[in-house]
């Protein structure tokens, strides 16, 4: 048991915790992200994914599944697609996509907010139903959301948001090189424009700067926005919070008020 304890030291931990789990076996453990069409006036339609990039973190090793590369491939003009063309050429990049993880569903996979239907692995899985494909399941407890980690470690303030996003905002304070990557505005303007290979550049950089992250969030490196005070929780309600969880230090902040109001009592008479 820590002889100092309180919520946030707690959650502290508990992110602590996950990062040592996620790289316990580097060599089985996946960065992912993926680029994909705006949320924005889809109707309710799923939106298009473009590309997909996976780094192990062990050998660096990188590989993608994009619409550029496969427009390459089926000997396509990736500038002049049609919807059916994309609906063609998505599935079989999702199709190579579930083909690679079929052999890695066990392994860890880290990624930045990939939690929802919106963005993540169940969107992922949802396009490629939709074009008539069969998805794998990769294990919900082998995947760990690296911001909900940072959060965890350093409270959900560790950066800022801005105009480019959490991830970029990071790699500005650590001097991470995100020459490609773009923002999720950008993203979308680049798939309104058919800017494939700027999509697939850009999260090929991501996969990258999450890997930079984790390497310093490991070695203790991370610059984040908030102060050690708050990472740690000492501030004035979190040490009161320390204290009375603590006997030892309850009992003795008991005696030196006691011994406070003892002398003060004495000073005045």
């Amino acid at each position: 048991m820590n002889f100092i304890q309180s919520k946030r030291l707690k959650q502290r931990n508990e992110g602590l915790k996950d990062l040592e789990k996620s790289l316990e076996n580097k060599e089985k453990t996946l960065i992912i992200h993926y680029s994909c069409e705006s949320f924005v006036n889809l109707f309710g339609r799923s939106p298009r994914i473009t590309s997909i990039s996976i780094r192990n973190l062990q050998t660096g090793q990188t590989i993608s599944f994009s619409i550029h590369i496969q427009a390459q491939i089926n000997r396509m003009d990736f500038n002049n697609l049609s919807d059916e063309d994309y609906d063609k050429l998505e599935y079989y990049m999702l199709n190579e996509f579930y083909e690679f993880a079929k052999e890695r569903l066990k392994f860890k996979w880290i990624h930045w907010n990939m939690r929802d239907t919106n963005f993540g692995f169940e969107a992922i899985s949802i396009r490629f139903r939709i074009l008539g494909g069969s998805p794998l399941e990769i294990d919900i407890e082998n995947r760990y959301d690296l911001p909900r980690i940072l959060s965890k470690i350093y409270t959900y303030d560790y950066e800022d948001h801005g105009e480019s996003g959490k991830l970029l905002s990071l790699c500005a304070r650590n001097e991470i090189s995100f020459r490609d990557a773009l923002s999720g505005k950008k993203e979308a303007e680049a798939f309104a424009n058919r800017n494939y290979l700027d999509l697939h550049k850009s999260t090929l950089n991501k996969v990258s700067i999450i890997e930079s992250i984790i390497e310093k969030t490991e070695n203790g490196s991370l610059k984040v926005k908030v102060k050690p005070k708050e990472i740690y929780g000492l501030t004035i309600s979190g040490l009161r919070e320390i204290v009375a969880n603590n006997w030892i230090l309850n009992l003795a902040w008991g005696i030196f008020i006691f011994f406070v109001g003892y002398f003060v009592q004495k000073y005045l008479n």
